[in-house]
């Protein structure tokens, strides 16, 4: 039901998020489990399935440190300017590895995007080109399938139902290897 809705929705998390080997089972959407610092954020049913709903921010999961594994998570969004995906091996909200899809872009060189966020903010200027962008078609208005593989300085990002990796990133940048896994939508 997109009537709860505001009528600029960023991107919508299905509210389950499986982190794998770390552990087998998937992690439900519980405000306990979750830091979450984005003042728009609440959850929401969204086309038939209870979502998470960031605006402008980020979930962090409370979990184990994550290193080198899988993390997978659905998402829904609409084509509206916005970067939203996974971060991973995060120190706080300001320091982590973040690979983001780009609705608006949807089938441009650079619809994916990996970044280090360091201190300084997003650094998407400097780091683009092969193993930084790639492109793939996101679709509108639908729940999509992403899978990120994180194994030392090297991570693919799989969307929907691909065999083949979409982004593949050979050189990870922040040099962080274990930190917590989270949800992030940036809109500028």
């Amino acid at each position: 039901d997109t009537r709860c809705m505001p009528a600029r929705i960023p991107a919508l998390f299905c509210l389950a998020l499986a982190l794998a080997p770390m552990q087998e089972a998937e992690t439900p959407f519980a405000p306990a489990q979750w830091s979450i610092d984005d003042p728009g954020a609440r959850t929401v049913p969204y086309l038939g399935r209870p979502s998470l709903f960031l605006d402008n921010g980020i979930a962090l999961l409370k979990t184990p440190a994550f290193g080198d594994g899988t993390i997978e998570v659905d998402i829904a969004m609409h084509g509206h300017p916005s970067f939203a995906g996974i971060a991973f091996r995060a120190e706080g909200a300001n320091d982590y590895e973040l690979i983001y899809v780009r609705p608006h872009l949807s089938r441009q060189p650079d619809a994916l995007q990996y970044t280090p966020v360091l201190d300084t903010g997003l650094n998407w200027q400097i780091f683009n080109g092969p193993g930084f962008t790639g492109a793939v078609d996101i679709p509108k208005d639908a729940w999509f399938h992403l899978r990120l593989e994180v194994a030392g300085a090297q991570a693919k990002l799989y969307v929907k139902d691909l065999e083949k990796p979409a982004l593949v990133m050979d050189d990870l940048k922040s040099g962080v290897q274990k930190g917590q896994v989270a949800l992030a939508v940036l809109t500028g």
